[in-house]
């Protein structure tokens, strides 16, 4: 028999596969259906063929019987031949067979007519045929053969009821039967594509089968819970072997015992019928001990009502993932509500979802007040379009995301400059879902990109002009556009007259404020008269927000204009006002900080640059008298005449170009100019000629000699009347040694002067650089800082010139292990860094790590004296350990002290070392109290003017009398000050100690000032300013006494303009310390608020050996003072250096040459010394 499929579970294809794998074949694959079929409708055939034998034919046609049985026995043949052949399934072939059977029926009827009666054959063959054809169908679909096999039986007991009886004609008996025939034939055909079907999608079950095999989901089969047979990947789930599984009672056991009960009652109720989970989750205890979290599915065997088939599936990592995503869920929740940024969800149409605390308290709307309107409801009109075709782009594909800067409509009214980071969320069927918005408050930023435009355009106007009278529309113009204002003017004083008046005026495009302007005409101004007059007066800015209710003439001219606000700035030369800026507005508004801060600025730069160009049109002037009779100056000199054609030219142009004077005379000027040149210098030119403008700005460019080679050449043109001739004369200088000390000044600013590697500053930038690359490219890099060991001592033994010659020799040794790709740096002493681009794996940077180290393990010949020096290097890699430069440096710098701790060698950076290193420097505690224990004082060291040798100034230097150590110099404290924060303590004790010492001095009667250095995180960290500001009102010490240091590469960061003007504006003087050593940006330079430059103490030690140091510092004393900075030289330590910078005019000078650092009474003793004091005289006056 079949095993039936009509119970197969189709609700689940894997089961139903399974299930069909596990039962027995189907039993119509057997080989004697076909002639089941074939005998079933051969019957019916016989029994129609009997009846018309009997009931038509003559008797001896019987007598024939052996001929009938000879066919029969053919046609039998036949259709075993068929059968062995597998065509059996061709009704083709079943024909022959349903023929033989009916021959050999009707012999079999016919004889047992004879015995038994007439009626029995037809009705046995009618039966027959309908039992066969019911039970074939029946095999292949339980329905259709009950219904077909019901209809096939009943038919045949009637039709042979009829026939057997003659109660129906012989036509009649020919139509049933052939309708009998062909409903046999018809369910032949049935079977047929049925058993087909079937045998196609038990392939496709036992394939399913094979694959789930194949996935590893473990399959058992279970007999009242016994172990039947599973495949591999429920073996090795459990760990048991097959024999293992079969003598166990049941495979509840291996679950955990507080679920077997339920285990249990499930399984029952399963093969009870009862109603029972298909699927649940639960556990199981494999061999090793080991719990697996499982998901279990069963389905019972129909063939056999007390087997099931179960599949197994291990969950365990499901599961711990699902966990982990409920903790990553209620983390996000947390630092939803927490974060600092504004953060929004909205839905694809922009209304608003959910925001956080954050975003609320930024627009000043509540959170449900938010969700009645979109983000384009709450964005200012001019920023509405961006971000809506941000957010078409994003829900188009084109982008997944889109960063901004844009402003927000806060509920008051007040517009909010963010930056807006947007991203559109999808599911996993890629389809939108919503979208996330980040908004970071920038109003701070965008009001000092405000007003740092303001500075920006007003220098650029100056730079970029001859003059005041060519540059002041400029600089009017740029301070109403970025300031927002639409009218300047600029009055100056006429100190002859004792007033001031209007020079010029811009405004923007469109009211007529024609009237107004018209005032200033021929109108002056005395001090204290008008708002020109009470600015000048004042020394200061003064605003007159509403101008309605002042009486005077020119400020009803501007209300009837339009115009009603208005704030005047002073122009100062030094302390002198010189001029006064005025800004006007259509609306009512007056002063605030940062605007006066500006212009404070503006006004003090404006006021250098007239005083300036006014020194240079004098000196000009001069000049242009002295070159009409002068031929024999070192300068080329060249007189063109209006058409810019040569007409004389002395020997110093014949010696520079190498044309004669009759080759150049009646030449065009630019033939001395090169060709890539000519087009900028004929505007220049031409410009100069035809407005006849007597004095110019120099202009730069490339000559030309006469034999090809080119040459930076400086232009200057200024006008000269020769009788009724009106010429012009032309200054031509070769400035190649100028541009050579220029360039050597860039290229100091970017490199260390000891060693030629790059600086700090310039390995940062690098650094930024392979970041971005690495993070474009996905691609990882290493960061190694080192520092050389026993360096110090080996430094004050030697002495610094030696130490220098060992830093140059080890650089030389490092040159030569590292790759043309890799970037090396000094960044300070003796730390360098360096930076492998190129590695692929953290171990291609331990290698460069072992070959520094192997590259120093030989000693260094340094002044006929072998010394030996090795090196701790922290490593730090990019992804893994920071994805910013400077974590990467503080990790690697972390990495180098375990590295130095551990007594050399390198050290990769580990997360826990940070701790560790703070944990094992107990000085980091000691020094928070060595405050309160008053363990810290102040050495000071002398600062001298050069041109009297008198002390004007000293620098007060910490020390930390350690209780066991002793005296520690800053450099072994004030690095981990600043990790630690314990800096901001110290930088205040630091400047309450010397203001108390300074005012002792004071009431001493010394005129003296004092610096001091300021750290980077003072700076950073926005605590100086106010810091500061209090330390001055406490000790009521005039602030241009005090005087802070900070460093190039701190004073040129962005971050750090803020609070630099800031500390300006309190009065204190700002020193730029270790000048040469970091960025190379004049223009930047410019325009921070500094006092001073200090020149680094390498380039002033290097004076005496080093004929390009003393061209720097000369390149450097020309910069500052014509910036208006004082300039203080570092380290001066011989008399030969002193020379060089005596002669390169530099103001002031400190070191050892000078005086070392020492203590306050010998300090003291110094100054009084100087000032001709005693303390008893001090004593006595007081």
């Amino acid at each position: 028999m079949a095993k039936d499929l009509s119970e197969s579970p189709a609700a689940d294809p894997l089961f139903g596969a399974a299930w069909a794998a596990a039962g027995a074949p189907l039993s119509s694959r057997s080989w004697n259906l076909p002639l089941i079929n074939g005998l079933a409708v051969g019957a019916v055939i016989a029994g129609v063929a009997y009846r018309l034998w009997q009931a038509h034919l003559p008797a001896d046609v019987l007598r024939q019987e052996e001929i009938l049985i000879g066919v029969g026995v053919v046609l039998g043949g036949v259709a075993v031949a068929a059968r062995v052949a597998k065509l059996s399934n061709r009704l083709a072939v079943q024909l022959p067979i349903m023929g033989s059977a009916a021959i050999l029926a009707v012999l079999v009827l016919g004889t047992a007519g004879r015995w038994l009666g007439d009626d029995l054959p037809p009705l046995a063959a009618v039966s027959f045929a309908a039992v066969f054809l019911q039970f074939d169908v029946g095999l292949h679909s339980r329905h259709f053969g009950y219904v077909f096999g019901v209809a096939i039986v009943g038919l045949g007991l009637l039709w042979a009821y009829a026939v057997t009886q003659l109660m129906v004609s012989l036509s009649a008996v020919v139509i049933w039967t052939l309708i009998l025939m062909g409903l046999g034939i018809l369910a032949l055909l049935t079977s047929r594509s049925v058993e087909r079907d079937l045998g196609v999608q038990v392939e496709r079950q036992s394939s399913l089968l094979a694959t789930l095999s194949d996935l590893g989901e473990g399959l058992v089969i279970t007999e009242k819970g016994r172990f039947i047979a599973g495949n591999d990947a429920y073996v090795t789930l459990t760990g048991y072997s097959r024999e293992e599984l079969a003598a166990m009672p049941s495979l509840i056991d291996l679950a955990p015992a507080d679920d077997r009960d339920r285990l249990a009652a499930n399984l029952a109720r399963r093969l009870g019928g009862g109603a029972a989970p298909a699927r649940y989750t639960s556990a199981l205890i494999s061999k090793s001990g080991r719990r697996v979290e499982v998901e279990v599915a069963i389905h019972r065997v129909t063939s056999r009502r007390d087997q099931l088939l179960t599949l197994v599936s291990d969950i365990s990592e499901r599961l711990r993932a699902e966990a982990a995503e409920r903790e990553s869920e209620t983390r996000f929740r947390t630092l939803f509500q927490q974060a600092q940024a504004g953060m929004a969800f909205a839905s694809l149409d922009g209304h608003v979802t959910t925001v956080n605390p954050a975003f609320c308290e930024l627009v000043g709307y509540s959170e449900t007040e938010l969700r009645t309107l979109s983000l384009v409801d709450i964005t200012h009109p001019d920023d509405a379009a961006a971000l809506q075709d941000a957010m078409h782009s994003m829900l188009a594909g084109e982008e997944e995301g889109r960063r901004i800067e844009k402003r927000y409509t806060r509920k008051d009214g007040e517009h909010v400059w963010v930056d807006l980071t947007m991203r559109l969320v999808r599911g996993a069927d890629s389809r939108p879902l919503y979208f996330q918005t980040v908004a970071v408050d920038i109003r701070d930023r965008k009001r000092a990109e405000v007003l740092q435009a303001a500075r920006f355009a007003v220098t650029q106007a100056l730079v970029t002009s001859p003059g005041w009278d060519n540059a002041a529309p400029g600089v009017l113009e740029g301070l109403c556009r970025t300031l927002d204002w639409e009218l300047a003017e600029y009055w100056e004083v006429d100190g002859p007259r004792e007033a001031m008046h209007f020079v010029t005026s811009w405004k923007r495009p469109g009211r007529d404020t024609t009237a107004f302007e018209a005032t200033a005409a021929n109108q002056t101004y005395r001090r204290g008269e008008g708002l020109a007059g009470r600015v000048w007066e004042a020394g200061g800015p003064i605003a007159m927000p509403d101008l309605a209710g002042d009486p005077t003439p020119r400020s009803a001219a501007a209300v009837a204009s339009g115009l009603h606000g208005i704030v005047g700035f002073p122009v100062r030369s030094g302390r002198r006002v010189v001029g006064m800026i005025s800004l006007h507005t259509w609306a009512a508004r007056g002063l605030d900080d940062g605007l006066v801060a500006v212009m404070n600025d503006v006004g003090s730069q404006i006021g250098e640059f007239v005083e300036r160009k006014r020194a240079e049109v004098a000196l000009q002037d001069s000049e242009k008298r002295m070159r009409s009779v002068l031929d024999n100056v070192s300068d080329g000199l060249a007189t063109i005449d209006q058409a810019g054609i040569i007409d004389s030219g002395n020997p110093a142009v014949v010696k520079l170009f190498g044309y004669s004077e009759q080759e150049l005379v009646g030449q065009q000027a630019d033939i001395l100019i090169a060709t890539t040149h000519r087009s900028a210098f004929d505007n220049y030119l031409q410009r100069r000629l035809q407005l006849d403008i007597p004095v110019s700005g120099a202009h730069e460019t490339m000559g030309k000699r006469k034999n090809g080679s080119l040459f930076p050449l400086e232009f200057v043109v200024s006008s000269m009347q020769v009788g009724a001739r009106h010429l012009f004369i032309a200054t031509l200088r070769d400035i190649s040694e100028r541009k050579a000390h220029t360039d050597a000044l860039e290229y100091q600013a970017l490199h260390d002067a000891l060693t030629g590697l790059p600086n700090r500053s310039l390995f940062g930038d690098r650094l930024r650089q392979a970041l971005l690359a690495a993070r474009r490219n996905q691609k990882m890099f290493g960061v190694l800082l080192l520092d050389l060991d026993r360096f110090k001592d080996i430094n004050d033994a030697l002495g610094h010139d030696r130490g220098d010659s060992l830093l140059q020799e080890v650089t030389a040794r490092l040159r030569g292990v590292l790759r043309a790709t890799d970037t090396i740096a000094r960044l300070g002493g003796d730390e360098f860094a360096v930076l492998t681009p190129d590695a692929k794996h953290p171990e291609d940077v331990l290698g460069t790590a072992r070959k520094i180290l192997a590259s120093l393990e030989g000693p260094f010949a340094i002044a006929d004296q072998m010394v030996e020096t090795g090196a701790s290097i922290g490593i730090a890699m990019y992804p893994v350990h920071g994805d910013d430069p400077s974590t990467l440096l503080r990790r690697a710098d972390v990495a180098m002290y375990v590295a130095k701790r551990s007594g050399g060698g390198y050290a990769l950076y580990q997360p826990e070392q940070e701790a560790q290193t703070l944990r094992r420097s107990g000085l980091a505690g000691e020094l928070r109290r060595s405050i309160p224990q008053g363990e810290l004082v102040l050495h000071y060291q002398p600062q001298i003017t050069l041109a009297t040798g008198a002390i004007h100034s000293v620098e007060a230097l910490i020390r930390w009398n350690h209780p066991r150590e002793g005296l520690m110099p800053p450099d072994r404290f004030i690095p981990m000050a600043e990790e630690t924060g314990i800096i901001h303590p110290l930088t205040a004790w630091v400047i309450d100690a010397a203001l108390t010492q300074l005012c002792k001095w004071i009431e001493d009667g010394l005129d003296v000032s004092v610096s001091l250095n300021v750290s980077p995180r003072n700076i950073e960290d926005h605590s100086l300013e106010e810091m500061v500001a209090r330390a001055l009102g406490n000790f009521k010490v005039d602030p241009s006494r005090l005087t802070l240091e900070i460093t190039e590469g701190v004073a040129m960061a962005a971050a750090a303009a803020k609070a630099l003007h800031r500390l300006h504006e309190i009065g204190v003087r700002l020193s730029l310390d270790d000048f040469g050593t970091g960025y190379s940006s004049l223009l930047y330079l410019m325009r921070l608020p500094v006092n001073e430059i200090k020149i680094d103490r390498s380039f002033v030690a290097a004076l005496a050996s080093d004929p390009d140091s003393g061209a720097i510092v000369r390149s450097a004393v020309g910069l500052g003072h014509n910036l208006g900075l004082r300039v203080v030289a570092e380290g001066l330590q011989d008399r030969m250096a002193e020379a060089v910078l005596l002669e390169a005019g530099c103001d002031a000078a400190q070191g050892f040459l000078v005086g070392r650092p020492a203590e306050e009474p010998e300090i003291t003793a110094l100054l009084m010394q100087q000032a001709g004091l005693t303390k008893e005289r001090v004593t006595e006056s007081m």
